[in-house]
């Protein structure tokens, strides 16, 4: 018969490594395997526990080292019962996987850790193993306390801690996959408690959940490995954490256990550093959104530096394989990601800069004073490990007051989204392509705004058309309609705005348009208004042609205040001819109209544009009268 040890690691190579290969068919082929095995070790186990028959002088050793008698047998049963418990969640059989994790914790003699709540009780070893063994689990919990929480001495073993650990872990796990993420947490909590218990208690190095099964003497195990196995399943209990916090709502909690992984992988030198970058990366928009811009640079510094050392191992790498060629473009898809993120960075801290730079409105509540972030915070939250101070010496990390002081953060911003296009073309990624396309045309729009030249104001502007436009004639309606209606939208406004700054600079000069402003405000005006009725045109119903009576929640706004600007931009037409101007101003009174009429129809909806509606009824009111006047000078 195979020794236990042979049994142990065919079992474990099955389902870590060659389940990799199971063909689409049979996916669990090679974790049911496994399972078989470890069920044999279970039984094998099982009868020398029955038999007593243990190696005295191991489980000696053991109690003397404080493991309270769980024994090596024992544990090596724990370390079985976890590993169907792991398979059974990894198959989906998640009531046997809680099963087998539950009587995992019950041999280790974490009881207690098994339910919210529930105290330590004493139950005697052959109360305890003959539960588990039998999964009578609620009969240890039937006779529990909630008034204390404590951990056993047995549980925060040498022997026992980093497999307790492993069991609350995969029952948070297990948890989460059923959406109950508070139970999930407590696990994680429990997992916690065990690290931190063992920490202060037991000066013993820890083993391994494989070193149970080695035929090595306690004195030949590698102290070493022990703690960094400890450390690695502690750092996962981190990461786990992080996901729960983040689906209960806890946004600040699940940052703060994410940055500690980050923190934690770095110092034990075990990651992936292309997945490290990208969770820096991905963690530094949630700062951003915080307004915490010191420690969002410094974690898109941080990915970026880790990043540039990874490059170095693809330079020596000189054979060419599969492997190596899914690695690289891993590897160059996270740069664009990365990259992508500078750019989303430098854009966030312009429109920051752009929202303090516009005046308060006398009729809206006061903003609350900005409260200076707190340097503390940033050097609790640095990675020592990494210099990055030349990286987060390119950008600031503070809003901006100036055109001078905004331009740097402008160029910073382009050229990162231009790296990230690079990767993620129309061609084979169009729906990032154009989502960060539009971001460049957010930087130029926020540019703008600090711009005092009227001239070059617009040329960002048309830089800013010209970018979508491509997009719009590229873009299939078809497949991109939800795009295409963006797209249009933001060139219609864009074409807008290039117009209220002509007519804006031609009321501060005499007043009255020469023929070729004239003409090119009208031009603006007309690209603005064909624009706008291709947004329209795309909200039609497919089987009538019509607008719908009601349009979707998340489109009545936009499809009101298109109607609007439709009203004010027909308005804004020049024309020396009074036919023309009754055409014009027709047209803007219809315009006008369809919003009243939509609001009264739909009353709902008066509040998503109650500014605009206000406006809609004076000009139904106003232009009429005008019309009239017009008509009267005519006669």
């Amino acid at each position: 018969m195979a020794s236990l040890e042979d049994q142990y690691q065919k079992a474990l190579r099955l389902y870590q490594e060659d389940s990799a290969n199971d063909p689409e068919s049979e996916p669990y082929k090679s974790k049911y395997a496994a399972r078989e095995i470890f069920e044999e070790l279970k039984s094998r186990l099982s009868k020398q526990l029955d038999e007593d028959d243990v190696d005295d002088a191991a489980e000696d050793q053991l109690v003397e080292e404080g493991v309270d008698g769980v024994g090596l047998t024992r544990a090596r049963m724990a370390a079985v019962v976890y590993h169907l418990g792991v398979i059974a969640v990894e198959t989906e059989e998640l009531s046997t996987g809680e099963e087998h994790l539950k009587r995992a914790l019950i041999i280790l003699g974490d009881h207690e850790g098994i339910a919210t709540g529930v105290s330590s009780v004493k139950v005697g070893n052959e109360g305890v193993l003959s539960a588990a063994l039998s999964g009578d689990v609620d009969s240890l919990l039937s006779s529990s306390s909630s008034e204390t929480v404590s951990v056993s001495p047995a549980t925060i073993s040498a022997t026992s801690v980093a497999l307790a650990i492993s069991c609350h872990n995969q029952l948070g796990i297990l948890w989460s996959h059923r959406n109950v993420f508070s139970t999930a947490r407590r696990h994680l909590d429990r997992a916690n408690v065990i690290y931190e218990e063992y920490q202060k208690q037991n000066a013993s190095s820890p083993r391994t959940i494989h070193s149970l099964f080695s035929s090595c003497t306690e004195g030949d195990l590698d102290e070493n490995s022990g703690t960094a196995a400890l450390e690695k399943v502690h750092t996962l209990t981190f990461y786990y954490l992080a996901q729960v916090y983040g689906h209960l709502g806890m946004p600040e909690k699940s940052a703060w256990y994410c940055h500690s992984t980050l923190q934690r992988q770095l110092a034990s030198k075990d990651y992936d550093p292309v997945e490290w970058a990208i969770n820096a990366a991905t963690l530094s928009q949630f700062y951003q959104g915080k307004e915490k811009f010191r420690t969002a640079r410094h974690l898109l510094a941080s990915a970026s530096k880790v990043l540039s050392s990874h490059e170095a191992e693809f330079d020596t790498q000189q054979a060419e394989s599969e492997e190596t060629t899914s690695k690289q473009e891993r590897y160059k898809r996270r740069c664009a990601d990365v990259a992508r993120c500078w750019g989303r960075y430098c854009l966030l801290l312009m429109q920051v800069s752009v929202d303090r730079a516009i005046p308060d409105d006398p009729q809206d509540e006061p903003r609350e004073p900005q409260e200076p972030e707190e340097e503390s915070l940033d050097r609790q939250l640095e990675f020592v490990q990494l210099e990055v101070s030349d990286l987060e010496s390119e950008v600031v990390a503070t809003p901006v007051g100036t055109f001078e002081e905004m331009r740097p953060l402008f160029l910073c911003g382009l050229r990162h989204f231009t790296e990230a296009r690079q990767y993620y073309t129309l061609e084979d990624h169009a729906s990032d392509h154009v989502s960060i396309t539009q971001d460049m045309s957010h930087l130029y729009k926020a540019l703008a705004f600090f711009e005092p030249s009227e001239e070059r104001r617009s040329k960002m502007h048309k830089r800013r058309i010209d970018l979508l436009t491509v997009l719009v004639q590229e873009l299939n309606p078809q497949y991109y309609l939800h795009v295409c209606r963006q797209l249009n939208y933001e060139i219609a406004e864009t074409y807008s705005a290039m117009m209220d700054s002509k007519l804006a600079l031609l009321e501060s000069g005499s007043g009255t348009p020469t023929p070729a402003q004239a003409k090119k405000i009208n031009t603006l005006a007309t690209s603005s208004i064909q624009h706008f009725l291709h947004y329209l045109d795309s909200m039609k119903d497919t089987t009538s042609g019509e607008q719908p009576e009601q349009y979707s929640e998340d489109s009545v706004r936009p499809a009101l205040i298109a109607w609007f600007h439709l009203g004010r931009l027909w308005s804004k037409l020049i024309s020396q001819s009074p036919q023309s101007r009754l055409q014009n101003i027709a047209h803007s009174l219809q315009n006008y109209k369809r919003v009243v009429a939509y609001c009264e129809k739909n009353p709902d909806c008066e509040s998503v544009v109650a500014q605009e509606l206000a406006i809609c009824r004076e000009m139904v009111q106003l232009l009429p009268l005008k019309m009239e006047q017009i008509r009267a000078q005519c006669r």
